[in-house]
């Protein structure tokens, strides 16, 4: 899935959190956030996302929305892996 969204950042804590709001903080469907924790030499990356409304772009049958849980699951491990690939390389 492919899509363009106007995005909010709703918390930039540099070193800690990142988080924004896709359709913005008032009327938003999602919200992603990233949280970094110091772990020996090393940092853990948390990632999640919270479906905060229905929204037909999304899909409109329970079916839809696990699909789409399940889209966002392996995307957000994807993302997590190629983080941790090109810390490793730099």
């Amino acid at each position: 899935m492919t899509w363009t969204t106007r995005s909010q950042v709703v918390r930039a804590d540099p070193g800690d959190a990142f988080t924004f709001v896709v359709g913005g903080a008032e009327d938003g469907i999602v919200q992603w956030s990233w949280t970094f924790h110091p772990q020996g030499r090393g940092t853990v990356v948390e990632q999640s996302w919270q479906l905060l409304r229905l929204d037909p772009v999304l899909g409109t049958t329970r079916g839809d929305l696990d699909a789409l849980r399940d889209y966002m699951t392996n995307s957000v491990e994807a993302a997590l892996l190629s983080l941790a690939r090109w810390i490793a390389e730099e």
